[in-house]
């Protein structure tokens, strides 16, 4: 039997599939409904009072200031000292688009020109 014959012979292929089939063995299978979620109804929480916080006891035990040894720790795994800063700069003066403060600050903070700078507080807010 070659796959040729049995593509011109539909009977030749049910016979088989029923042989095949007759090999498996029989399995029931069941479809299980999902299940059902419950509906779930938030509450708002309340905010801790201050009565109800506790104290911090790590201020009290003797650990809090091992931290202070750490030093000769720091030192001898340091590989190398700090870097001193070797880049000056001239400070402009610049003044903010939205609320006209005047300030001095850095260049490199400046993104396209002085005329766009925004001050620290106008740019948290939208415009």
């Amino acid at each position: 039997m070659d796959l040729e014959s049995l593509k011109n012979n539909p009977e030749q292929l049910k016979l088989l599939i029923g042989v095949l089939q007759s090999l498996l063995p029989e399995t029931t299978t069941e479809i299980k409904e999902p299940p059902k979620h419950k509906s779930v109804i938030k509450t708002k929480t309340t905010k801790a009072s201050a009565s109800e916080f506790t104290e911090n006891k790590f201020l009290t035990m003797g650990v809090k200031d091992l931290h202070k040894d750490d030093t000769i720790v720091d030192k001898a795994l340091s590989k190398f000292p700090p870097t001193p800063r070797s880049r000056k700069y001239k400070s402009l003066d610049v003044v903010c688009r939205v609320c006209g403060k005047k300030e001095s600050v850095n260049p490199a903070i400046l993104y396209d020109s002085a005329e766009r700078y925004k001050c620290n507080k106008c740019s948290s807010s939208a415009g």
